[in-house]
């Protein structure tokens, strides 16, 4: 596992929170504006995740990878508009992070896997405190059978969802087995009463690298 420091690349993240109108509308607005932000200096790709149960609270997440701020604010300046996502959901969590932790597995799985995406609701200034509980866990997942790579986002101000983990598995049941694993339990129970997690498994239903 590593820490990265608060310089370099960030992420522009953006979250749809359900009940999510016309998406197939929306993830078509998202493609296109990606696409024209291909060339862009600084743009190094950008991933729309769909949750796979369509009751889950967040329904769409967009992770944009940027070489570094002043790159991503020169984009956001121009003249192209994003697809609106305000349009299509009540509330939408809108930041920008960095990556503060992450772990990778030198076997990669065939076959696109599944992606767990965690939405961490807490204050923001109590975000240190909270990521001393949920190391431990990480660790533990990190070292699980399937296990592929995660990367813990933080936002550079404050948020409404300060922490965002993407991580990815060989599979749902690979998932599933982690959850059950009595170790990791034991190491999730410590969860602080002043955050909630919001994890679920999502699909990537748009990507422009």
């Amino acid at each position: 596992m590593s820490t990265e420091h608060e310089s370099g690349p960030v992420t522009l993240i953006a979250v749809l929170e359900a009940p999510v109108e016309n998406t197939g509308e929306f993830i078509e607005g998202w493609r296109a504006h990606l696409e024209r932000l291909r060339t862009a200096p600084g743009f190094r790709g950008a991933r729309l995740h769909r949750a796979l149960r369509g009751e889950h609270r967040f329904q769409l997440v967009a992770v944009a990878d940027w070489a570094d701020e002043a790159d991503l604010a020169a984009a956001a300046a121009g003249e192209q508009e994003g697809p609106g996502a305000e349009k299509y959901a009540k509330t939408v969590h809108r930041g920008v992070y960095r990556v503060i932790a992450e772990a990778a597995s030198e076997e990669r799985p065939d076959g696109a896997g599944v992606t767990m995406v965690n939405l961490f609701e807490l204050p923001n200034e109590r975000v240190e405190e909270f990521l001393g509980a949920w190391r431990p866990r990480a660790q533990r997942a990190s070292e699980s059978p399937g296990f592929v790579d995660f990367r813990m986002h933080r936002a550079v101000s404050d948020a409404s969802l300060p922490l965002v983990n993407v991580a990815h598995y060989a599979s749902v049941e690979v998932w599933k087995a982690l959850q059950a694993d009595p170790e990791f339990q034991a190491r999730k129970a410590v969860n602080p009463p002043y955050a909630t997690a919001n994890p679920g498994l999502f699909e990537v239903v748009a990507e422009v690298l």
